[in-house]
């Protein structure tokens, strides 16, 4: 599966609309073998990952502030009830650290506060790691450095100093707060949105869900990635598309009453109708 992208002028700047290319040829000739031997390595690859699944009571604050810097992924989604679940799977250096990573929390003026972390981080420099690429030649872990030390990747068939981190997150908040979200490094899934959400995902980039049958106030930004939109609202665009300048959208939908803000300084960000 892959984008078709259609480029469409509005106002000042421009926003991409793409549709899906189903580009598969394959047919059902696969051999049961093959499928056997896949199932088995996924099962595997599961079994190697060690799981989350926490709860964080929110019944006394009004505001949540996420913080995650190496999660290459997390997911958003809301609830009813008034609290934070954290599910995700986690999986350092082979599945040899997956306990260095935790998720910390506190209730700080009003605020409940959860931040993630990988404990003795620095003494990841001493290993090294063999990096390959996936079947469609991407690598499949991130790049991160921290004063000086980068934990994964390099190219194909390269060592490194570092180790591997696979790190996906789905979180869930209640639907009546206002959250801020700050993942680092990884990207931001938006799939449902509470009453205010505020997102910045430095350099993964951002892809938000929009039910434009609800009423939402939406603003999204990207100083070296591109917007992309394929909503039926019309979406206003501000800013330089010039290299390295800020580009703005704001879309008003049924008068605004949620309100959704994202920001990624180096991804870029996709908003796709639900």
């Amino acid at each position: 599966m892959s984008w078709r992208n259609e480029e469409s002028s509005l106002n000042s700047g421009s926003i991409r609309i793409y549709k899906k290319v189903n580009n598969s040829k394959y047919h059902n000739m696969k051999k049961p073998i093959l499928i056997l031997m896949m199932l088995m390595l996924f099962s595997v690859c599961a079994f190697a990952q060690k799981q989350i699944d926490q709860t964080f009571d929110a019944s006394a604050v009004k505001n949540i502030d996420l913080f995650f810097k190496y999660p290459e992924l997390v997911k958003i989604k809301v609830w009813d009830k008034n609290e934070v679940n954290i599910k995700g799977q986690v999986e350092i250096h082979n599945g040899e650290f997956d306990d260095d990573f935790e998720l910390t929390s506190k209730v700080s003026g009003g605020k409940l506060i959860i931040e993630s972390n990988i404990k003795n981080i620095d003494n990841y420099k001493s290993y090294q790691v063999y990096t390959d690429k996936d079947e469609d030649g991407e690598s499949r872990s991130v790049t991160i450095s921290k004063s000086g030390t980068t934990i994964t990747t390099g190219k194909s068939g390269r060592y490194t100093n570092g180790i591997n981190i696979s790190i996906v997150l789905e979180v869930t908040v209640p639907r009546s707060m206002a959250v801020v979200l700050d993942a680092r490094y990884g990207l931001v899934e938006v799939l449902q949105s509470p009453k205010q959400l505020d997102v910045e995902a430095r350099y993964g980039g951002v892809d938000v869900k929009v039910d434009e049958t609800e009423s939402l106030d939406l603003e999204a930004s990207t100083q070296w990635g591109q917007i992309f939109s394929n909503l039926e609202t019309k979406v206003k665009i501000d800013g330089d598309e010039g290299l390295g300048k800020w580009m703005k959208a704001h879309a008003s939908i049924k008068s605004g009453g949620q309100r959704l803000k994202v920001e990624s300084q180096y991804g870029h960000v996709y908003l796709r109708k639900n």
